[in-house]
């Protein structure tokens, strides 16, 4: 199941501009888009994750429900708002573009860190109900770094290239 083309197209962005945000070239996007032997890596479904605003198991793994393709929908207009509101000058793609070309990964951890102790240091303050929410967020969260270690070890082991760098070459052929 490969869902991307749907999603960007119920977002109402371009090939082009989604390529921009996260950093990689069109070619890319459309190969991840048309071609089910070449996905994108677990920190390019991350960004993906976060400009669209849903998880990433709804690129590859989970069908699209209705509830999700309504949050798409809001998500749309309400940037679409947003950039109507301030004359066309904000426009989340290049926002997007600008965070993931000035963060560094020991820039993220940091940050992460940070949040993490803050988190840690008013959960006093916190019901009950948001404090159990945090911890699977958690413990999703680090499922996901977990499996993103495991197939670095496996590339890592085995003298693999990356699955990031064999998609640079196959765009930077295209």
């Amino acid at each position: 199941m490969n869902n991307l083309k749907s999603i960007r197209e119920i977002y109402g962005i371009t090939q082009d501009e989604i390529a921009k945000a996260i950093n990689v070239n069109r070619a890319t996007i459309s190969n991840w888009e048309n071609q089910e032997d070449k996905k994108a890596s677990s920190s390019c479904l991350e960004k993906l994750s976060l400009f669209y605003g849903i998880g990433p198991e709804f690129f590859y793994d989970e069908v699209l429900n209705d509830t999700v393709r309504a949050m798409l929908v809001q998500n749309s207009k309400r940037q679409r708002q947003i950039e109507m509101d301030s004359n066309g000058e904000h426009a989340k793609a290049e926002d997007f573009h600008n965070l993931f070309s000035s963060i560094t990964f020991d820039k993220a951890i940091r940050e992460y860190m940070t949040a993490t102790k803050l988190l840690l240091a008013t959960a006093d303050d916190g019901s009950l109900e948001k404090l159990e929410t945090a911890l699977k967020i958690n413990k999703k969260m680090g499922a996901r770094l977990e499996s993103i270690v495991d197939i670095r070890n496996s590339e890592n082991a085995n003298n693999e290239e990356s699955l990031s760098d064999l998609m640079d070459k196959l765009s930077s052929e295209n």
